[in-house]
């Protein structure tokens, strides 16, 4: 019987998981912002250059950031929301709206939770 990748690559898994994390740097609420990550060129192409060694210890048929020809408007996203997910995090949203200057400049605001 075949042994599932989840199963075999457990603490690779973690790792992968918590280096994310990391690359988010996630403030005091365990949070981001769309708009931070949007901006930052640096942390997408981190999370896009970890897609080697994603697909070592994850399914990832079902991430659309890993379909050959899907266009995904934001596959650093779906990156993160998807392996994340699928150990067991929480990853729940809300708009959010905030003043910079005159301009009031509207966003999502990403919580990330560990569901044990």
């Amino acid at each position: 019987m075949r042994v599932k990748l989840s199963e075999k690559c457990k603490e690779e898994r973690e790792e992968i998981c918590d280096k994310i994390i990391s690359i988010l740097d996630l403030d005091d609420e365990k949070s981001f912002l769309l708009l931070d990550l949007d901006n930052d060129t640096e942390k997408q192409s981190a999370i896009l250059d970890m897609k080697e060694e994603i697909q070592k210890c994850f399914a990832v048929s079902t991430i659309s950031a890993f379909k050959p020809n899907f266009d995904c408007k934001r596959p650093y996203l779906n990156i993160v929301r998807s392996i994340l997910r699928q150990q067991s995090y929480i990853v729940s949203s809300t708009r959010v709206s905030y003043k910079n200057g005159e301009n009031r400049i509207n966003t999502i605001k990403y919580f990330i939770f560990r569901n044990k």
